[in-house]
């Protein structure tokens, strides 16, 4: 009975995606209210598993040099095989600065969101950080891919995974595969949010919650998804942590409103002709 529930669930999902695959095409368009269609929830769904975090030791709230720490752990661990397999000597010594370079490249990664632009303006992290807010991010690269960490006030607030799709792969073929198996995952199927440009969003998302993690499933591309984990307690105060907001680019000048509120008649009735008098 179980498995029936989740393969429903499963192909609820696959349903779903697939009737927006069918509207990608017009997503810039304006969009057109249809009577009787289903309004998309307020909140995602709860799984009925944890979501964890990864590797062990990673916690919300955590500062830049606390992640590091747990990354060189990490990598330590992940280095054992290797120098099991070494005979010490000139190959331990080039392992040991292998290690050593990794872990500084990880701490070298680390990028501040202050006052001027940045590289990764130019990828599809873009709408995931705000400028002058106290915001940064750190950059795990290793052969699985890799892994974006951002803080608000050195705490650790967002985790992104990038992750690439194929036959065979066991995230699954394409995005509509992966997303069904995360339903199944899960145990139930996740909230579909479809392409909003005038938002910042420009690719499907489909996301699920814990009692302590909002997880998005990111649409890439054809052969690539995102796993993006997110603190629900910073995500809730999002608003009040960033109180520098964005410049909108299409915005009037502030110099160029105020000239032309200048030049506008004050507000009042039409100035009449004075009885009696006659042009």
């Amino acid at each position: 009975m179980k498995a029936k529930r989740l393969l429903g669930a499963a192909l609820a999902v696959g349903l779903g995606l697939a009737a927006i695959a069918s509207t990608t095409e017009v997503a810039a368009q304006p969009k057109k209210e249809k009577s009787g269609a289903p309004a998309r929830p307020a909140e995602p769904p709860a799984t009925r598993k944890t979501i964890a975090l990864t590797p062990p030791g990673i916690a919300w709230g955590m500062s830049t040099k606390q992640v590091a720490a747990v990354i060189d752990k990490m990598l330590d661990a992940a280095y054992v095989p290797r120098y099991k397999a070494t005979s010490p000597g000139v190959k331990m010594r080039a392992l040991d600065a292998e290690l050593a370079e990794e872990k500084s490249a990880f701490r070298r990664s680390r990028i501040d969101f202050g006052k001027l632009p940045t590289g990764v303006d130019a990828t599809p992290l873009k709408s995931e950080y705000t400028y002058l807010n106290r915001e940064s991010m750190m950059t795990l690269t290793r052969d699985s891919g890799k892994r974006y960490f951002f803080f608000i006030q050195d705490k650790l607030w967002k985790i992104i995974d990038e992750h690439a799709l194929g036959e065979g792969n066991a995230r699954g073929k394409d995005y509509q595969s992966a997303v069904v198996k995360l339903s199944t995952t899960f145990g139930l199927p996740g909230r579909v949010i479809p392409p909003e440009p005038e938002k910042g969003r420009y690719v499907t998302e489909v996301d699920w919650k814990d009692a302590a993690t909002h997880f998005r499933a990111i649409e890439r591309s054809e052969g690539e998804i995102a796993f993006a984990y997110e603190d629900l307690v910073t995500l809730s105060s999002l608003e009040s942590l960033r109180p520098n907001k964005p410049v909108d680019a299409n915005a009037i000048d502030p110099a160029v409103a105020s000239a032309v509120r200048k030049e506008e008649p004050p507000p009042g009735p039409p100035p009449t002709d004075k009885p009696g008098k006659k042009k």
